[in-house]
């Protein structure tokens, strides 16, 4: 999940970084044990600030933040002080934001992850002899997800029973939202159903819906535990607890690997306005909030905005993901059949190996450029 991509780091430019994702997860790793919380919090608020004040400065400079130099960052930071203790109240505002963008920008990366995931192993069960190739897509497809409405349900039973009834014991019914999570999947998983009668077989959809029914699960039991904390729910339970703690830094790892590089330049391209390293530095800003949040807030305000945050956003993300991925598979089938076709049209040499074909308009040309001469679209590289 863009674990490749966190090499990156290493790069003299995106040292500033390296040095902000180990600062994350120093905090993160502290915040998480009772007796170092104190020490968490301390190593977690000047990141805040700075992570905050390097993302303003890069939203107002005209240059990169890699591209200042070390005396022109000092002084952005010491007059960016002032207006943050002025200001207090919006910075306070966006804090609570970037809680919610942490769970919209990770919920998004990671099924977008899998979607694409689950494109590559349909890519190499197209590629199986003619005889296997139907069963094992179709087996792929129906097992992960009747293997997800199982996972779902039967997680939901597993908390109902242990909780006495999470409504109650939690003060929010994870049950309820499961459910509805368990009927988009099927809704889901019925559209890829019919579209394989016109050839269409969505079996990307299996660890989808498998990825999905897992990250659903971690977000029942970090309510049902961390609500513990509060003086409600569970008792802690030390396992449980590492599973948490190692599913949320895959998460952070991962995140943080999907957004940098050749990602960030396409956000950047999409958003206009935001240059690729202010994005970053809100990335960096939006999960220590998130973190130090939900480990050094405990309220009943925050806890209620994580549980609307992660719940009810999570339900749309959901749905809105699967019918971009039902709407995205005809192109991609298209891409995979020029594909193919450019392929045996350079093997008996009808094209040169230099040229590629148009996936829009079939025309052919030259393998470097960035747009068709004939219809004008961009070409992927």
């Amino acid at each position: 999940m863009g674990f490749k991509d966190l090499k990156l780091l290493k790069e003299k430019e995106n040292r500033i970084y390296l040095i902000l994702i180990i600062w994350l997860l120093v905090a993160f790793t502290f915040i998480q044990f009772e007796i170092l919380i104190i020490a968490g919090i301390v190593i977690f608020l000047p990141l805040i600030i700075l992570s905050f004040i390097l993302m303003v400065t890069s939203f107002l400079s005209f240059k990169r933040l890699e591209e200042m130099s070390r005396k022109r960052i000092f002084i952005s930071i010491l007059i960016a002080i002032p207006f943050l203790i002025l200001f207090f109240r919006i910075v306070l505002v966006l804090f609570y934001f970037a809680i919610i963008s942490y769970v919209v920008i990770t919920s998004i990366f990671t099924m977008f992850y899998f979607y694409r995931l689950g494109l590559q192993i349909d890519e190499y069960l197209l590629k199986l002899p003619s005889s296997i190739r139907r069963f094992e897509r179709w087996a792929f497809f129906i097992g992960g997800t009747v293997g997800s409405i199982v996972l779902l349900i039967g997680a939901s039973i597993i908390a109902e029973i242990i909780t006495g009834g999470t409504g109650q014991a939690v003060g929010f019914n994870t049950s309820i939202v499961a459910l509805a999570i368990v009927l988009i999947i099927i809704f889901l998983g019925s559209i890829g159903g019919l579209l394989s009668l016109r050839g269409r077989l969505n079996s990307w959809m299996g660890i989808f819906f498998i990825w999905i029914a897992i990250y659903s699960i971690y977000l029942m039991i970090s309510i049902i535990y961390g609500s513990s904390s509060t003086g409600s729910g569970v008792s802690s339970n030390i396992p449980i607890q590492i599973v948490l703690f190692v599913f949320s830094l895959f998460l952070i790892l991962s995140t943080t690997g999907s957004i940098i590089g050749e990602r960030t330049q396409l956000i950047q391209k999409k958003l206009k306005i935001f240059k690729s390293d202010t994005i970053l530095l809100w990335l960096f800003f939006s999960m220590a909030s998130y973190e130090f949040a939900s480990g050094a807030v405990q309220t009943g305000e925050v806890d209620i905005l994580k549980y609307i945050v992660i719940y009810v956003l999570f339900i749309p993300l959901l749905f809105l993901m699967g019918i971009y991925g039902l709407m995205n598979y005809g192109k991609i089938r298209r891409e995979r059949s020029v594909k193919q076709l450019e392929q045996e049209a350079k093997k008996e040499g009808v094209i040169e190996k230099e040229e590629i074909i148009c996936i829009k308009c079939g025309a052919v040309i030259k393998i470097n450029a960035q747009f068709c001469t004939q219809c004008g679209t961009e070409l992927s590289k």
